[in-house]
């Protein structure tokens, strides 16, 4: 028994010892990784022999491109190219972009191999193409059509990465697919991440504006939604087309609202009719049509505007006349004389709320004047 007990307890104290050597065997691994990762010499001073050779001759090697293509099939060893490059970049930018862009070929292949890889490691693969501007042009290759697979990700960051390196290489054909097969697949990306995306578009705008205008019947209403803001914020040309979409049946909500907005900015007085429709609350129209049209309206400022704004501060709803009455101090500024039928009548609601934004308004100048 007295055996058997003594041999239980070293058995005991082997595990432990082995535990602890494993433990500091580890510890020792990851910081010299870490060590290697913060300040890898070796890689950099690779690079920078690479680098100034190209810059004396303008080639690169077979054998070279071979030795790239298989070193940086590990993400450890993309970190450390990835901190060498960007060392190199401030010393010799003009060199590094020119090797950068005779590399290309090389993060091509590199592509087909991380497609495979797991989230983290495709998403930071992305990443990179954005920054070194691989596959900026615009013709649609494999390299694009990765990507495109790549942006229908369940992980956001490879989505948002690979979205981003599209909207970089400035690929009209491109973006569009990408916003087609999300859209098909039911892949849910933020808004505002989208819209974002778009309005970093390095290509031609008013193409890629138009193409997916005419795609949105493809599209899911969160990507039309999207696409909206986007018009909305970088171009007008759009009004005839907005205004018809505002008439047309079994658009969603968000969709009309989004076409409302874009009216507040860009002024086409053939929608003012059915501005003041949606603002009487005529038909099926609800409280969120005339809370946004009551903003809209600050860009139609008339007699008959003003006439429909003081109407809506006496609504039931607060957004509406809110909106309503800061329109009318934006439109027809803070002389109380001109909304003395408002301040002095008998609704309570509608006399504090512009009453508020006359105060809220001339507040504001004051401090702008200051």
């Amino acid at each position: 028994m007295r055996l058997d007990v003594k041999l239980l307890i070293y058995v005991y104290m082997g595990i432990c010892v082995s535990l602890l050597i494993f433990n500091l065997c580890y510890i020792f691994v990851d910081a010299a990784n870490g060590r290697q990762a913060q300040n890898p010499g070796r890689s950099f001073l690779r690079l920078q022999r690479r680098v100034q050779s190209f810059a004396r001759t303008g080639q690169i090697a077979a054998k070279e491109h071979r030795q790239n293509q298989r070193a940086l099939l590990s993400v450890k060893r993309l970190e450390r190219f990835h901190w060498s490059v960007e060392k190199m970049r401030r010393e010799m930018p003009k060199e590094m972009e020119a090797y950068l862009a005779a590399c290309e070929g090389d993060f091509r292949s590199l592509a087909l191999v991380y497609q495979k890889k797991d989230e983290l490691q495709k998403a930071y693969f992305a990443r990179i193409l954005e920054l070194y501007g691989i596959g900026q042009d615009e013709h649609y290759d494999e390299l694009k059509k990765i990507l495109v697979e790549m942006a229908c990700s369940t992980s956001v960051y490879t989505r948002e990465n690979a979205l981003r390196a599209l909207y970089h290489s400035g690929s009209t054909e491109a973006v569009i697919r990408a916003f087609l097969q999300m859209s098909r697949r039911g892949v849910f990306h933020y808004g505002k991440l989208l819209t974002d995306g778009l309005l970093s578009f390095c290509g031609d705008q008013e193409a890629l504006v138009w193409e997916l205008w005419k795609c949105r019947n493809q599209l899911s209403s969160d990507y039309v939604l999207a696409v909206m803001q986007f018009i909305r914020m970088s171009q007008g040309g759009y009004e005839e087309e907005f205004c018809n979409f505002l008439q047309e049946e079994n658009v969603d909500l968000e969709l009309r609202l989004e076409a409302l907005r874009y009216f507040r900015r860009y002024h086409h007085p053939p929608v003012y009719p059915l501005l003041l429709r949606l603002m009487n609350g005529s038909g099926e129209y609800g409280w969120e049509y005339q809370a946004v049209t009551a903003l809209t309206l600050v860009n139609y400022p008339c007699a008959k505007t003003e006439a429909v704004l003081k109407a809506a501060l006496c609504h039931r709803n607060w957004y509406v006349r809110y909106n309503a009455a800061s329109s009318l101090v934006t439109a027809f500024g803070t002389d109380e004389a001109r909304f003395v039928d408002v301040l002095g009548g008998d609704d309570r609601y509608a006399k504090e709320i512009l009453g508020y934004m006359l105060r809220h308004s001339r507040q504001r100048e004051g401090a702008d004047a200051t």
